[in-house]
C-alpha cells in the first residue's frame, strides 16, 4: 500500500523528535507544515516573533484574530469568525476550557514550554471529540532527546518612558536515559503596568488619565513535569502534572461611550492538571489511551468605584468558581490494505461550583452546582487510491447529558430541568497531489456547538430567562485549498464558506419583554480566503499572510458579528548581518471589525497598523541576546474600543540553551 500519508506514531516521532507526540491528535503523519488539515506554529517561530503568550502566537496565523475583551480583562481568539467558546482548546490533547461557560483566557498561558501549536480550521479530526465547531487549537509540550538538555531565558520590558513594566523568566530541563525521559519546566511573568500611547487623550467622564494604564497589573507562574518510558518498538507511556497560578487586575473602560463602568479584580486564576497517556504499537496499527483530571479555579471581586476599596452598592460582590473536568480518550488505528481506519471514544465529566463570598465576613455560600457529561464516538477512514489521490471520510456521534442542577436563585427556578443534546457530524475530503511539491484539497464537514451551562441556565444578574431547551448550533464548512513547497518558497491559499444554523442569540423574552432569553434564531454565513507566502534561504527569511473574512447575519442584517476584522495582514523579514548579528521586523494590519457601543449601536474599529523590530546577537551556539521595540510608532489602538492597548515598548532578552 502507498504510505504517502499514514497515521503511524513511529514516523511522526522521527519527524518531530523534540515534540511530545503523545499529546498530538492527527489525521495524517506527514510533517505538519505540509499537512492540508493542520498547521503548526513551532517553538522557533514563537521565539522569532517574541510571542510571550498563547494569544500572541496564534494572532499571527492566517484565519485567526486575537481579541482582548476589556469587559472581562481577558484575551480570546476567533478562527474564521468563530469565537473561542466554539473552538476546541487542548493542551497535549487534553481539553482545557472552563466547564461553566467555555471561556478561556489565552493571556494566562505562557509559551516557554511549548514545542508547537497545532491548529485546525474547519475540518478537524473527529478524535478530538465534541464542541470543535469553529476549529481546534492543540498546544504540544516538549519532550527531551538528549541525556541532558534545557534552556534558561530572562527578559524585561520598559515602557515608552523607560520605566520597567514587565519581567519574565523561564527554565526548561530535560533528560533522556535510554528508554526513560523526564521534562521539567517553570515560568514566571510579572507585569507592573503598561503605558498607553502618547496619543491617548482623556475624554469627559473617563476615569483613565494619560500615561500608565490603570489597574494593568498581572502576575503568572507555572510549573510542569512529565516523565515517560519509550519501548524498543516505539510504544510509549507518560504521566504529567502542571500547576498554573495567576492574578490580574482589570483596567476600567477609558471611554464611557463604549461600555458601562466595571471595577473588577481577579484575585486568582489557577489551573491544575494531571494526566496519564500511552500508546501501544501493534504492527499494522496502534492503541492509544489518555486519562486526565483538570481543575480551573478563579475569583472575581466587583467594587463600588475606581478606588477599589468599598463594596456597598448592589453591583458590588465577591464570587469564585471551583470547576473541574475528568475525562478519557481511547483511540485505535489500523492499516488495512489501502485504508487506514481510526476509531476514537471520548468521555468528559464537567462540574461547575459557584460560590458567593460575603462582602465583609468572607463566608462562602454555594449558589450553583451544575454537572454534565459528554460522550463522543468517532470513526475516520483514509483511503489512498494511489500516489496522487486520497479520500478521507469520518463521522462522529456526540451526546451531552445534564446530570445535576443546584441553584439558589429562585427566579425561574422551575424552568431548570435536566436535558440531553446529541448530534451526528459527518465530514469528507478529497486530496490530490499533482506532483511532489503540491497538494489540492476539497472538503466538507459538519460540526456542532452544544450550548454551555451558562447558555442554558444563566439569569445574567436577573436580566434574562434561562432556556434549557436550547438546541445545538450547526456549522457546515466548505473549503478548497492549494499549497506548494518548491525550493526556498512555500505558499498556501485557502477559500472557505461556512453556514451556521440555529445560532444562539439573546432576544426579548415575549411573555415578559422586560427580560431577555437565549434562543436558536440566528443563521450566519462566514466566507473568505487566506493567502500565505514564505521564502527562506540560508541568511534571509521573509513571509506573511493575509486574511479576508465576511460574516453575514442571514436572519437580521442589523445585528453584526463583532470583533472580527474583515482584513488582517501579517508580514515579517529576518536577515543575518554577519558576526552573529541578525535583524528582524514585522508588520500587522487590522481593518474592518465591528464593535458595539454602550447604547448597542455599532461602529467600525479604526484601522491600525503596528511595527515591531529587534536586533539579535548569537554570541555562541548556546547564548542568544536580543533587544527590540514593540509598537515602534507608538500607535494608539484597541481590540475592544474603550480599552486601549500598550504604546511603544522596549524589550531585552537573553537565553542560554544546552
Amino acid at each position: 500500500m502507498q504510505k504517502h500519508v499514514l497515521l503511524l506514531s513511529l514516523a511522526a516521532s522521527a519527524i518531530l523528535a523534540d515534540t511530545f507526540t503523545l499529546g498530538q491528535v492527527n489525521v495524517l503523519n506527514a510533517p505538519l507544515e505540509e499537512s492540508p488539515f493542520e498547521q503548526a506554529i513551532t517553538s522557533d517561530t514563537i521565539a522569532q516573533q517574541n510571542s510571550e503568550t498563547l494569544s500572541d502566537a496564534l494572532d499571527n496565523m492566517s484565519g485567526i484574530n486575537q481579541d482582548v475583551q476589556g469587559g472581562r480583562g481577558e484575551s480570546t481568539l476567533y478562527i474564521r469568525g468563530h469565537d473561542a467558546r466554539r473552538i476546541g482548546v487542548f493542551i497535549d490533547g487534553i481539553p482545557v476550557y472552563v466547564p461553566y461557560d467555555g471561556n478561556f483566557d489565552y493571556d494566562r498561558f505562557l509559551t516557554s514550554d511549548i514545542a508547537q501549536i497545532d491548529v485546525s480550521k474547519g475540518y478537524s479530526s473527529v478524535a478530538y471529540g465534541a464542541n470543535t465547531m469553529g476549529g481546534v487549537v492543540n498546544v504540544i509540550s516538549k519532550r527531551p532527546t538528549k541525556a541532558l538538555e534545557g534552556n534558561v531565558k530572562a527578559g524585561m520590558v520598559l515602557d515608552s518612558d523607560g520605566d520597567l513594566s514587565r519581567r519574565v523568566a523561564s527554565i526548561n530541563l530535560g533528560t533522556r536515559q535510554d528508554h526513560l525521559y523526564a521534562q521539567l519546566g517553570a515560568v514566571y511573568s510579572d507585569q507592573d503596568h503598561y503605558r498607553m500611547s502618547d496619543d491617548y487623550t482623556q475624554v469627559a467622564g473617563s476615569v483613565q488619565p494619560e500615561g500608565e494604564r490603570l489597574r494593568s497589573e498581572a502576575e503568572d507562574y507555572k510549573i510542569s513535569f512529565k516523565t515517560g518510558y519509550i519501548a524498543d518498538d516505539g510504544s510509549e507511556v507518560a504521566i504529567g502534572y502542571s500547576n498554573q497560578n495567576g492574578q490580574k487586575q482589570q483596567p476600567p473602560v477609558s471611554d464611557p461611550a463604549y461600555s458601562q463602568a466595571k471595577y473588577w479584580d481577579w484575585p486568582y486564576w489557577d489551573k491544575e492538571s494531571v494526566f496519564i497517556t500511552g500508546q501501544k504499537n501493534l504492527g499494522n496499527g496502534y492503541l492509544k489511551a489518555l486519562a486526565y483530571y483538570d481543575t480551573i479555579e478563579n475569583s472575581l471581586y466587583s467594587y463600588d468605584n475606581i478606588n477599589y476599596t468599598t463594596m456597598n452598592t448592589a453591583k458590588a460582590f465577591k464570587s469564585r468558581y471551583d470547576d473541574y473536568s475528568a475525562g478519557a480518550r481511547l483511540e485505535y488505528g489500523v492499516e488495512l490494505d489501502k485504508h487506514f481506519l481510526t476509531a476514537a471514544a471520548n468521555y468528559k465529566k464537567d462540574v461547575h461550583q459557584g460560590y458567593d463570598i460575603h462582602k465583609t465576613t468572607n463566608v462562602e455560600t454555594m449558589t450553583e452546582n451544575y454537572e454534565d457529561h459528554t460522550i463522543s464516538l468517532g470513526l475516520e477512514d483514509t483511503y489512498t487510491l494511489n500516489s496522487q489521490w486520497q479520500f478521507l471520510a469520518g463521522v462522529s456521534y456526540d451526546r451531552r447529558e445534564g446530570d445535576k442542577i443546584y441553584d439558589t436563585n429562585t427566579a425561574y427556578l422551575d424552568m431548570l430541568t435536566l436535558k440531553t443534546q446529541s448530534a451526528y457530524n459527518p465530514q469528507a475530503a478529497l486530496i490530490y497531489a499533482p506532483d511532489a511539491h503540491s497538494k489540492i484539497r476539497a472538503s466538507v464537514s459538519q460540526k456542532t456547538y452544544m450550548p454551555s451551562m451558562k447558555d442554558r441556565y444563566s439569569r445574567k444578574f436577573n436580566s434574562s430567562v434561562p432556556n434549557v431547551d436550547l438546541q445545538n448550533e450547526v456549522a457546515t464548512h466548505y473549503e478548497l485549498s492549494y499549497q506548494q513547497r518548491r525550493g526556498e518558497f512555500s505558499t498556501r491559499i485557502n477559500g472557505f464558506f461556512t453556514r451556521v444554523d440555529d445560532a444562539i442569540q439573546s432576544v426579548v423574552y415575549t411573555p415578559n419583554p422586560a427580560y431577555l432569553q437565549n434562543q436558536n434564531i440566528g443563521s450566519f454565513d462566514h466566507r473568505g480566503f487566506e493567502t500565505e507566502l514564505n521564502y527562506k534561504a540560508d541568511t534571509f527569511e521573509t513571509g506573511g499572510n493575509y486574511t479576508y473574512i465576511s460574516v453575514k447575519n442571514r436572519t437580521d442584517e442589523s445585528v453584526k458579528r463583532v470583533d472580527v476584522p474583515k482584513h488582517q495582514l501579517f508580514a515579517f523579514a529576518q536577515t543575518e548581518l554577519g558576526g552573529g548579528f541578525s535583524l528582524y521586523g514585522n508588520i500587522k494590519l487590522r481593518k474592518g471589525a465591528y464593535e458595539q457601543k454602550a447604547d448597542k449601536s455599532y461602529v467600525i474599529n479604526p484601522t491600525f497598523t503596528t511595527f515591531d523590530l529587534k536586533a539579535i546577537y548569537k554570541a555562541t551556539d548556546a547564548i542568544t541576546a536580543e533587544v527590540g521595540v514593540k509598537n515602534l510608532t507608538d500607535k494608539l489602538y484597541a481590540y475592544d474600543l474603550g480599552f486601549p492597548m500598550a504604546g511603544r515598548e522596549f524589550f531585552a532578552n537573553i537565553g542560554y540553551t544546552f
